[in-house]
């Protein structure tokens, strides 16, 4: 898929196949992410990869989209390492690109993901759920994929809505 295209067609899904996604697909997508700008390459992204029906379910119960989480072939917890913090906010930001790396990645390879933030406000929750005890791990928010059973619809403001030249 043309990178263009890519980033014109992406959309959030949030129903999926039953079928599983290969150990090998998963690990090109975190290499996609791998290469997502960070400030002074600083990388500080860390994952789980969850595809335990058990830890789903229980993931599930810290969002009210749980029913994504649970019929999702896989899910990436993911968390900012601050234990060698450069700068808070450029780490964050650096997250941001990383969690549209994986999405990308996800799309192009023809399968479907989405974003889930609504999770993060119950962070503590989803750490205990994972058993992390690690206070130098903060929890950003959690990418739900798999094959796809449904197609995604999007609306984009205009570019004049937000965009003024200074020439």
């Amino acid at each position: 898929m043309e990178a263009i295209e890519c980033l014109k067609t992406r959309r959030s899904i949030r129903k999926f196949t039953s079928e599983l996604i290969p150990k090998e697909k998963i690990l090109e997508i975190l290499e996609c992410g791998r290469w997502a700008p960070s400030g002074i390459n600083h990388q500080p992204w860390r994952v789980f990869v969850i595809t335990n029906q058990e830890t789903k379910a229980a993931l599930a119960t810290c969002t009210s989209n749980g029913s994504i989480i649970k019929n999702a072939s896989c899910v990436f917890a993911i968390f900012l390492d601050t234990s060698e913090e450069y700068s808070y906010v450029k780490n964050v930001q650096s997250m941001g690109a990383f969690f549209e790396n994986l999405l990308l990645a996800i799309h192009a390879m023809g399968l479907g993901g989405v974003w889930l933030g609504q999770i993060y406000n119950q962070k503590e929750q989803v750490h205990e759920v994972l058993g992390i005890t690690d206070t130098s791990r903060e929890f950003m928010g959690a990418i739900a994929l798999g094959y796809p059973d449904q197609t995604g619809e999007s609306d984009r403001m205009p570019l004049e809505d937000f965009v003024q030249f200074i020439e």
